[in-house]
């Protein structure tokens, strides 16, 4: 028989001293969590924390949001967060009210507090906003089906094609189905397909044109579409999500596309084969509003719209040549070099719209501060952001210049 080894005592002092500390650090633990629970100044303590997160997350918020404004404000709090948790701010707040030395448990408690409080403060109105967007409406009917020109008619019927297109021959998802030529017979009966050579640039094009069974269904889709978005200043970023969900699970929307599609054809499809043709079809259709909603938040479609992208398009085509022609007329160039008609333009200037951008991106900031200086004023600002709403207000309360400045030959001349 072998031999049993006998530890010697040096491991046996080794192993009693590792069960010592783990012993040890139990009872910080415990004794820690004891104080959190019946301290009434770490209640006070994690207030604070709260209010210091919240401050930054609304400083970060910009003052100009444009239309990505909320991923770079989710990006620079993400980022301030982390410096705030490694400035260890918060763990000197809590190692005062601890009084105790410093220790990996100490630290480790108190970064198990800091991370709940962040949790909290977060969690609350995206559980929200999720219940609200999962709570579909399944039995929402339009209120009104959409009448089309003959011009916006002709977008809506390109925009049907192409998500019969895509369920045809793009979407990888439906080719991957076991019975896609099935699902392929029943929406090639849905519609007429046309295949043309175009000489010019030696390639052919296919276009599908849409069937007049399938084209009501997609009437009927889209006004139903409006009517939901209706909820966007409601729920926000989220508005997708409630939008397809309500798509999906309306009973009536769902029950005509099955109707259409049986009418055209029996291969043996399954009900549940057909929702799954059903759940591809909305959310190919989707995508043709999706850009649209996450750049305008603002902008809410008016009944008898073909497309909300082709009226964005019209929308800020039109916008953007107006701005334009008021910009031309701001330019440095336009400028009068004599100092007393140069102030009259300025003034003129000053009324039009959004002439505080104008003037921060005509001046520089030492032709900015001649202005300020012409008026008789003087600013520790250096930067155009404190500068110009400055130039802005006395150019609009009629402040004259200086006769010091009135007497020079050219403006901006030292």
């Amino acid at each position: 028989m072998g031999k049993i080894e006998i530890p010697i005592s040096s491991v046996n002092n080794e192993i009693n001293q590792q069960n010592q500390k783990i012993s040890f650090l139990q009872e910080e633990h415990q004794w820690l969590f004891n104080l959190c629970l019946y301290n009434d100044e770490i209640i006070s303590m994690l207030e604070k924390w709260k209010s210091d997160i919240k401050n930054i997350a609304l400083k970060l918020i910009p003052k100009r949001k444009g239309s990505l404004w909320m991923a770079a404000w989710v990006s620079h709090l993400e980022s301030s967060l982390n410096n705030y948790l490694c400035s260890g701010v918060w763990y000197l707040e809590f190692q005062k009210i601890i009084s105790q030395n410093h220790s990996d448990t100490q630290r480790l408690v108190a970064y198990f507090l800091v991370r709940k409080v962040i949790e909290e403060i977060f969690k609350g109105d995206f559980h929200e906003n999720r219940n609200v967007q999962d709570c579909a409406d399944s039995t929402m009917t339009p209120r009104k089906i959409i009448t089309l020109n003959q011009a916006e008619s002709q977008k809506f019927s390109y925009i049907i094609g192409w998500v019969l297109f895509k369920l045809l021959k793009r979407d990888y998802i439906m080719n991957s189905h076991p019975k896609f030529w099935a699902m392929h017979t029943l929406l090639g009966a849905l519609c007429e397909e046309k295949v043309e050579y175009v000489i010019k640039i030696k390639s052919q094009t296919t276009n599908i044109i849409p069937g007049s069974e399938f084209t009501q269904f997609m009437y009927y889709l889209e006004s139903l579409v409006i009517d939901l978005f209706k909820k966007h200043n409601e729920l926000g970023p989220n508005i997708l999500h409630y939008v397809k969900n309500s798509l999906l699970s309306n009973l009536r929307l769902n029950q005509m596309f099955i109707t259409i599609l049986k009418s055209s054809g029996d291969v043996g499809l399954e009900n549940e084969e057909i929702g799954f043709i059903y759940e591809r079809c909305i959310t190919i259709y989707m995508r043709s509003h999706q850009k649209t909603w996450r750049d305008v938040n603002h902008y809410i479609p008016e009944k008898g719209t073909a497309s909300l992208r082709e009226s964005l398009k019209t929308m800020r085509s039109s916008h953007s040549t107006i701005e334009n022609k008021k910009s031309s007329l701001m330019k440095k160039a336009n400028l009068p070099t004599n100092p007393v008609h140069a102030l009259e333009q300025l003034r003129v200037w000053a009324q039009l719209e959004k002439a505080e951008d104008s003037f921060a991106k005509m001046f520089s900031v030492s032709e900015l501060l001649w202005i300020i200086w012409a008026f008789g004023h003087s600013t520790p600002y250096k930067r155009k952001q404190k500068l110009v709403p400055i130039i802005i207000s006395k150019l609009k309360n009629s402040t004259p210049f200086i006769e010091e400045a009135l007497k020079k030959r050219n403006i901006f001349m030292e």
